[in-house]
């Protein structure tokens, strides 16, 4: 049975979950990097579409939106009397080079890139990281070069983002192998109180496909923008319910 058709069969099957402990490990693994791929896509596609856009709103905003203004000796100049803010889809630009703003203030902002006086901050989910332009010792700029850094990193943004898909895919493999690991030790304690003879190894290899059911389910979810609350206990009490399930599949032990 290929793996695609184990994939489908393990959402509703535990008796079919039951048999693959027989199976080479080899198989398994691939089928564990094959689960994880399908788990980060709607995360790929997000990413992808979000780098696109947050690089073309912010040289629409540098380069026409924003008051002219220069980066000198760690300090942010501008004609500006204000403080300006420009809201697009994906981003809100704030520049500040009175200093009336406070870092504190940022939070309310979702996904932000904020140029105050004397650093610039990142705000993603309301989460505030700010850098101060002292930090780029010699740091000189204006919009202009502004403008032409972020094309350039527009040309290079195919790179980028596989890069960073990459290191999530491989974040995302690690945490998944650990997990099976993990739960494999939860099928033995299964396999002991059900009376059924269950090695380690054949443990970790249902274990792998015991999770696809809220694997899938939860790649649903986010590529619907839908949140699922405490998300990480429903993970563990549905996995463990189809690894119950499947333990009840197998044979129980002889009696001597």
């Amino acid at each position: 049975m290929n793996i695609f058709k184990q994939l489908y069969r393990s959402l509703y099957s535990p008796k079919d979950i039951a048999s693959y402990r027989f199976q080479g490990i080899g198989k398994t693994i691939l089928y564990v990097f094959l689960l994880v791929l399908v788990s980060i896509l709607p995360a790929a596609y997000n990413l992808a579409i979000f780098s696109k856009s947050a690089i073309e709103e912010s040289i629409s905003a540098v380069e026409s939106e924003l008051p002219s203004f220069s980066i000198e000796d760690g300090a942010l100049v501008s004609d500006s009397q204000e403080p300006v803010t420009v809201r697009k889809e994906y981003l809100t630009f704030v520049m500040d080079s009175t200093g009336s703003i406070s870092l504190s203030e940022l939070s309310a902002a979702n996904d932000a890139v904020v140029l105050l006086k004397d650093e610039f901050a990142l705000v993603i989910a309301g989460q505030v990281q700010s850098y101060p332009y002292s930090m780029l010792e010699g740091l000189e700029a204006d919009n202009e070069e502004i403008v032409s850094f972020l094309e350039t990193l527009d040309s290079l943004k195919g790179i980028i983002l596989f890069v960073f898909i990459l290191i999530l895919y491989l974040f995302s493999a690690g945490m998944t192998f650990i997990k099976v690991s993990i739960f494999a030790l939860i099928a033995r304690l299964f396999a002991n109180a059900l009376f059924r003879k269950l090695p380690y190894r054949q443990a970790w290899r249902i274990t792998a496909y015991s999770i696809t059911l809220s694997t899938i389910f939860f790649t649903v979810m986010e590529m619907l923008n839908t949140f699922v609350p405490a998300s990480f206990f429903l993970d563990w009490i549905v996995t463990s319910i189809v690894l119950y399930l499947t333990i009840k599949e197998m044979p129980k032990k002889k009696k001597t």
